[in-house]
């Protein structure tokens, strides 16, 4: 009796779950290679801002972590070598803070990129040559210049 009580709520609860798994079905009607991009570049963006706060820490504050730098702005070439990849056809979607602009203006947005990535070259070529920190706040200026001028036209700010 236990055992035939114990297969009725097995079923019960399978059955509950496979109804409930059929009817939450996808929010969105989209690629699922999109999504898992989505999330790539929202990690990466995420981790380019962390490596300029930290780019900022040392250059412009004085944080006693020079060691460091040479691995944060290598990060942030890397980090900025294909920007437009990450928003392919079809990306345009969920809860994410880049602009249909980005789809719709692809020319002006590769510029930017194309920008920004040569001014983290020019910084981390700096950091290279071991330039102080005085020769090296002109270039990560232009890096965040860079960086906040594709902001303006291609990212939500609210």
């Amino acid at each position: 009796m236990h055992r035939m009580l114990m297969n009725a709520r097995n079923v019960l609860v399978g059955s509950a779950m496979a109804l409930a798994l059929g009817l939450s079905g996808p929010v969105y009607s989209f690629d699922d290679g999109a999504e898992v991009t989505i999330d790539y570049r929202q990690g990466l963006m995420r981790a380019l801002g962390g490596n300029m706060s930290s780019t900022a820490a040392i250059v412009v504050d004085g944080a006693d972590f020079r060691d460091n730098l040479l691995v944060h702005t290598r990060y942030i070439v890397d980090a900025t070598r294909d920007i437009p990849a990450l928003f392919p056809e079809g990306s345009d979607f969920g809860e994410t803070d880049a602009l249909m602009s980005i789809w719709e203006d692809p020319e002006r947005f590769e510029e930017l990129s194309r920008e920004n990535h040569e001014a983290a070259v020019a910084l981390h070529e700096a950091v290279e040559q071991g330039d102080d920190a005085a020769a090296l706040m002109p270039r990560f200026r232009n890096v965040g210049e860079s960086c906040r001028a594709c902001h303006e036209d291609f990212r939500r700010t609210d």
